[in-house]
């Protein structure tokens, strides 16, 4: 039961963890996802009004929510120079903000029961954790057999040769943020079934433990270098640590310095790594 349950909260952090680690590979950084989940599970709730035959209207106006977000964040960056720290926290404080303003600091309505199917048990292990498998499995393959994932990492690596080389890198980098965005809102869907309500504190946490999950699975910070199968395992390490803690009895501040030191001594490790081949 333990088990089941690290994977089915696995998948939730890992769906968010594929889209930080595409915007990390060529030398970005999200901040708004957490954002994008909570206004996910409001609209839904909203739409849906917990009836299952508007679950696929509510989850279409998410992504076409979160695309906007994804483009507000790449135009930011791009077209403005706003660096991507700036540029996803004032998006993330903007998301809450207009989604505080709509509800007036008080979600209505009622996620539908349908959505639950997601995070229920397909055989041993959850209908979520297959799902996060599958899209790390089909994102893999582009990254190493695309041009565009050669391009991906062509940008991170030098973004300034890339260009010279030809490849539209404002294109790349703004379709990555919006890739980024519906990985989130996609996350979001499945942790609103998860819950059942909507909640504004959904997600919590889950920018920093996303990025933390990435760079202990080798993603550089830099851009260029690492791949989503570290990223998984990354994933699974810190929320093997995060339960392990709870079943501790550990309060939150020593969750979050023992998440510190493991991002703190990967980060030193690949560092050590990389001047002594």
């Amino acid at each position: 039961n333990t088990l089941f349950l690290i994977l089915r909260q696995a998948s939730q952090l890992g769906l968010v963890a594929i889209g930080q680690t595409l915007v990390m590979l060529i030398g970005g950084l999200d901040l708004s996802v957490t954002g994008v989940i909570v206004l996910t599970s409001v609209v839904i709730a909203e739409v849906g009004a917990g009836q299952n035959r508007m679950i696929l209207p509510g989850v279409l106006l998410a992504l076409g929510l979160g695309t906007v977000i994804g483009l507000g964040n790449g135009w930011l960056i791009t077209k403005r120079n706003v660096p991507p720290f700036v540029a996803t926290l004032g998006m993330l404080v903007l998301v809450r903000g207009a989604q505080l303003a709509h509800t007036k600091g008080i979600p209505s309505g009622q996620v539908p029961a349908g959505m639950g199917l997601l995070s229920a048990a397909w055989g041993p292990v959850p209908v979520s954790f297959l799902l996060w498998v599958l899209i790390n499995l089909v994102l893999s393959f582009v990254l190493y057999a695309t041009p565009f994932g050669r391009r991906l990492y062509a940008v991170g690596s030098n973004r300034e040769a890339a260009r010279l080389s030809g490849i539209r890198v404002d294109a790349l980098l703004v379709t990555v943020y919006v890739l980024c965005s519906l990985l989130a809102v996609l996350a979001g869907v499945v942790l609103s079934g998860y819950v059942g309500y909507v909640d504004r504190y959904l997600g919590r946490g889950f920018d920093l433990d996303s990025i933390t999950a990435a760079v202990v699975g080798g993603v550089a910070f830099s851009g260029g270098r690492g791949n989503l199968i570290g990223t998984m395992a990354g994933v699974l390490l810190v929320q093997f640590l995060s339960s392990l803690m709870l079943v501790l009895g550990l309060d939150v501040q020593a969750q979050l310095i023992v998440k510190g030191l493991v991002v703190i001594g990967a980060v030193a490790l690949y560092s050590s790594f990389a001047r002594h081949p």
